[in-house]
C-alpha cells in the first residue's frame, strides 16, 4: 500500500536529547558514588523509558532509594534544565517535517517522553507548524517498546499501519514501530550507533534522507 503518513520519534530523532539524558543520569549517580559511562548508557539505557531506566539502575547498583524516587529526581532535574534550555533540534528536523507535509503526507510524533518534554520541543522549534497528531507516554498505558504510542498516533491520523512509516533512532523505538505493524526508518545519529538497528526496514544517516525516502514511498 502506498504511503500516506509518517510518524517521528522525538528523543534522539527530532531533538538532540540523549546527551542531556545521559549527563543528568551521570550527575545523579555520581552523587551516590556510582560511576556511569557513556558506553554503558549507549548499551543499556539509550532510548529506554526513564521509569524502566530507574528500575534497572536501582536494582543493578543497589541504590539507597526506590525506583520511583530515582525516577522523580531524574524528572525534576530534566524539567529544570528544559525550563532553562530546551533540547536542541536535530539538524534538518524542521526541513524534514516541512518536506513531508508539503509532499502531502500526514505527520505525527510518537514518543516515550512525557507531555511536558514534547510540548517544550514543539514550542521551541515550531514543530507544530507541520505536525497533526502527537502521543506521549502520558497518553498511553504502555510506553515503548510496546506499540501503544504508535497505535494511538495512527488512530489520530486516521491511517492504518501499512499506510505510515516510523522514523526512529533506537532499538526500543524500532521494536515499538514494528509491533504496531509499521515500516520503520532508522536514523543512525551518534547515540544510535551503539545500538542494533537491524530490525528497521531502512537505515539512513539523517532526517533529510529519511524524509526523502518516505516521500519516495508514496
Amino acid at each position: 500500500m502506498s504511503l500516506r503518513g509518517i510518524i517521528f520519534d522525538h528523543d534522539g530523532t527530532l531533538v538532540d536529547s540523549e546527551g542531556v539524558h545521559f549527563s543528568i543520569w551521570q550527575e545523579i549517580l555520581a552523587s551516590m558514588s556510582v560511576s556511569f559511562t557513556k558506553a554503558e548508557y549507549l548499551l543499556h539505557y539509550c532510548g529506554v523509558p526513564t521509569r524502566k531506566n530507574a528500575e534497572d539502575l536501582v536494582a543493578l547498583h543497589k541504590l539507597p532509594i526506590t525506583a520511583e524516587e530515582l525516577y522523580q529526581v531524574k524528572q525534576q532535574r530534566l524539567e529544570q534544565r528544559l525550563n532553562a534550555i530546551p533540547f536542541p533540534s536535530m539538524p534538518g528536523a524542521r526541513t524534514a517535517l516541512a518536506q513531508c507535509q508539503q509532499a502531502g503526507l500526514k505527520v505525527g510524533i510518537a514518543t516515550g517522553a512525557n507531555r511536558f518534554e514534547l510540548d517544550t520541543s514543539i514550542a521551541a522549534h515550531q514543530f507544530g507548524d507541520f505536525v497533526q497528531a502527537t502521543t506521549t507516554r502520558d497518553d498511553v498505558a504502555r510506553s515503548k517498546p510496546a506499540p501503544d504510542t504508535y497505535l494511538r498516533t495512527l488512530d489520530q491520523l486516521q491511517l492504518s499501519a501499512s499506510e505510515a512509516v516510523a522514523v526512529e533512532d533506537s532499538a526500543t523505538g524500532i521494536s515499538a514501530a514494528k509491533a504496531a505493524g509499521m515500516r520503520c526508518i532508522a536514523v543512525a545519529y551518534e547515540f544510535a550507533k551503539g545500538q542494533d538497528l537491524s530490525a528497521a526496514d531502512y537505515q539512513v544517516d539523517d532526517l533529510t534522507a529519511a524524509a526523502a525516502l518516505a516521500i519516495s514511498l508514496r
